[in-house]
């Protein structure tokens, strides 16, 4: 720090804070640490005031005399050593700062080293990042400022808990754990005594529960109620921008009438699945659908009715598919999908059972239907994303050029 509005500070040190300390005021744009003095050596304090390249003092007498520090922090812990300070500091004009000044300081740099901890955080969160990832990070980050040996975040409430992360705790345990608070929409410590100091501190959206994080083993002077107030506050705040990041992620990337992935970000999926393909030597096939004479359909029986068709289709695709399968509409009547690790046998296994749905659905008022399906894999047709789509292309208008109704594969004879 050179700032010459900084007050420069000498550290007496002592207490087991004394290294973190030195690290916080250091870090402080208010304050800069110019010396360390310990009567008694200690290898943690020392160590940090080289890591910070900081002086460390031999004769803090001197040192006061020397002009260079503005006050005086006084972690030695002992009576007679603050007397020594006192008599020398004064008449200089120099501040002594004590226990309580040094305890006041401790909550104040906690604070700003927790807010500045959640702030960094939340200002890398994106569309990137799942939500999973999201309670990961916060986890860690509640864990680490009350020193704490385990914890578990989640939301939900008392019987319904969903999205629920743990660290150092699992299974049965974690579920005797959340058991043991009383009321989920409350702080509550010492809830669990088979953890050492527990501490369970409620999450809210607005004004109304939604979740919990539960801390164990948390070090007394960590879990303040300042604090845990504060964690609650950042940690609620993140889920909550979160939630809605991923709620207007989701609305940009799905189509409004069926439900269905758009065509957009199929496109960015089917990036991800190259690259993840690519990465772990896997395969994965595409297939791409289109109703056949949908114009004719929509023209007999009117466009509500040919977007009921539209919306039963891809009720049918989500009814046969994997969950792991990912569905779009590729545009108009045109369906797409992409099936991770799906032989190409496998995914016209999947468009057979898809074609046959089709055939005997009745789309209202007995109106009947039929599809035609390309498919085309990964590395077999192609290695390149717009190489894999244009042979899945062309098999479907091979389907559709012989006949309709039918599955084609690229490259194989009908």
């Amino acid at each position: 720090m050179t700032s010459s509005f900084n007050k420069r500070i000498l550290v007496i040190a002592g207490s087991r804070r004394s290294g973190a300390f030195i690290r916080f005021l250091d870090s402080s744009p208010e304050y800069n640490v110019t010396g360390v003095y310990m009567e008694k050596g200690r290898d943690d304090v020392f160590s940090e005031a080289r890591l910070q390249t900081i002086p460390v003092i031999e004769d803090w007498r001197e040192f006061l005399k020397s002009g260079e520090c503005d006050a005086v922090l006084d972690l030695s812990g002992s009576s007679a050593m603050a007397g020594k300070i006192k008599n020398e500091a004064d008449p200089l004009g120099i501040e002594v700062m004590g226990e309580m000044t040094a305890n006041l300081i401790w909550s104040l740099l906690r604070s700003a080293w927790a807010r500045d901890i959640f702030d960094r955080l939340l200002s890398k969160v994106d569309q990137s990042w799942s939500f999973d990832e999201i309670l990961i990070i916060l986890l860690e980050s509640a864990r680490k400022l009350t020193s704490a040996s385990s914890g578990i975040i989640f939301l939900g409430k008392k019987g319904a808990v969903t999205d629920k992360i743990s660290w150092g705790i699992a299974g049965a345990e974690c579920d005797e754990a959340l058991a043991r608070v009383k009321d989920f929409s409350r702080p509550e410590k010492d809830f669990y005594e088979d953890h050492g100091r527990t501490l369970y501190i409620p999450l809210f959206d607005g004004g109304s529960p939604m979740g919990g994080l539960a801390l164990f083993d948390a070090k007394a002077d960590n879990g303040d109620d300042g604090m845990t107030e504060l964690i609650q506050n950042k940690i609620s705040s993140i889920i909550v921008q979160t939630k809605a990041l991923h709620k207007t992620i989701k609305l940009s990337n799905v189509d409004g009438l069926t439900g269905l992935y758009n065509h957009r970000f199929f496109h960015e999926r089917m990036e991800k699945e190259l690259y993840r393909a690519q990465q772990y030597d896997m395969n994965f096939s595409l297939m791409i659908l289109d109703i056949d004479d949908f114009k004719k359909f929509n023209d007999n029986h009117g466009h509500l009715a040919g977007d009921r068709h539209l919306k039963s289709m891809a009720k049918i695709m989500r009814f046969i598919l994997r969950e792991t399968d990912f569905i779009a509409r590729y545009g108009g009547e045109e369906f797409a999908v992409i099936l991770p690790e799906a032989s190409i046998e496998g995914a016209r296994i999947a468009a057979e059972r898809i074609r046959k749905a089709v055939e005997n659905q009745n789309f209202g008022e007995g109106l009947r239907s039929t599809v035609s399906i390309g498919i085309a894999a990964y590395p077999d047709h192609g290695v390149k994303k717009n190489d894999i789509i244009d042979k899945a292309d062309k098999a479907l208008y091979k389907a559709k050029g012989t006949g309709k109704n039918r599955v084609c594969v690229h490259g194989e004879k009908t």
